[in-house]
Order: structure tokens, then sequence, then C-alpha cells
């Protein structure tokens, strides 16, 4: 899905063939691309058949839940039923799916994407991602979730004060607590300036 958008000054322009970000005109990485500093070789050794079908699961999976969120469809897959159970258990609410960020470093634009989803619970607004791995790789989502925590207060203005990695695979449900620190995504990011 192709799409452009004006983000806090800027145009944000994405094209899904490729999967290219361009800010005001000029290429930036996703900040997928800018966690492969640190996670380069996270699925090294896999096939790409296996890379592939977890690929195409995953996204099924994040385009089921974001269908659920904007028309309430209900796809009958487990990971979906699983996301209202936790959705009920714990009393989140989606404010936004898919919502695309620019992260900025001294005023200039160094990477963007999109994230899953900002949640309002208990008073409190927050962001979450979905994974559909195997395990649930808790340090790769502590700093995904810091870099998005910082580029959507640099896009929107708002401060999330918390971070949850949604973790459904089949049968699994788990909703869990992710810390925030701030000072080590944005090492993350002078490292990825470095290289």
């Amino acid at each position: 899905m192709d799409y452009t958008v004006e983000l806090n000054g800027h145009t944000l322009e994405y094209f899904d063939d490729g999967h290219v970000y361009l800010v005001d005109g000029v290429i930036v990485s996703s900040i997928t691309q800018l966690l492969k500093v640190k996670f380069g070789r996270k699925y090294e050794g896999i096939s790409r058949d296996v890379l592939k079908r977890a690929s195409d699961a995953g996204t099924a999976v994040h385009d089921a839940i974001q269908t659920l969120c904007e028309t309430g469809e209900v796809r009958d897959l487990p990971e979906v039923k699983n996301f209202m159970f936790l959705r009920r258990q714990y009393g989140f609410n989606v404010k936004e799916c898919e919502t695309p960020v620019i992260l900025h470093l001294d005023d200039e634009p160094v990477a963007a994407g999109r994230l899953d989803l900002v949640l309002e619970m208990g008073g409190q607004v927050g962001g979450a991602d979905i994974k559909r791995t195997s395990t649930l790789d808790k340090q790769y989502l502590a700093y995904q979730l810091n870099l998005y925590r910082i580029a959507y207060r640099q896009c929107y203005g708002v401060e999330w004060e918390f971070l949850r990695g949604i973790h459904l695979r089949e049968s699994v449900r788990k909703f869990v607590s992710i810390p925030i620190n701030e000072d080590a995504a944005w090492e993350l990011v002078h490292e990825y300036r470095r290289t």
C-alpha cells in the first residue's frame, strides 16, 4: 500500500515495492533497517522459504488486526481471537493502527516507519507492536518501541507512558511490558549514523 502523508512540516512517502520511505523527496532508512545495526544477524541461518512463509503469515495477522480495529470485521485467524481476548483482559483501546512516523536527529530526518498500535489503557497512552515470531525477542522489541516512542513524540507531540509487546502465534497470546529506555535508543541512532 503506497501512501503520502504530511507530518510535522515534512512530506513522508512510502512505496510498498521495495519498502522505500522518502522524506521531502529524499530516501531515508526504515526504522527496521536502523535496527539492523544491532540485530543484523537475527535471522541468519534460516532459509528464505521459511522467512517468506513467516513474513506472509505475519502480514496476514497484522492486516486482520488492522481491519478489526478499523472496521470491527473479525477474520477467522486464531491470532485475531487472541488479540480480542487480550484487549478484554487488559482493558486497552486501540487509538491508532499503522501510524506513520519520522525519526529525527538534530532536526534531520534519519528514518521512518509505521508503528503497529497506539493504545489507551487506564487513562494513559502508549505504543505496542505485534509479533508473530516463534519466540518474543524483548531486547529487539525494546529498541524498536523506544525508537517509535521518540518518533511519535517528534511527529505528534504526544508522550507515551508505556510500551507493550503483543505476542500472537496460533495459540500463543501474551501482553508484555517493555521498559522505556530512550538513552539506549539514541545510542543506536548515533551508532547507525556512524556506519
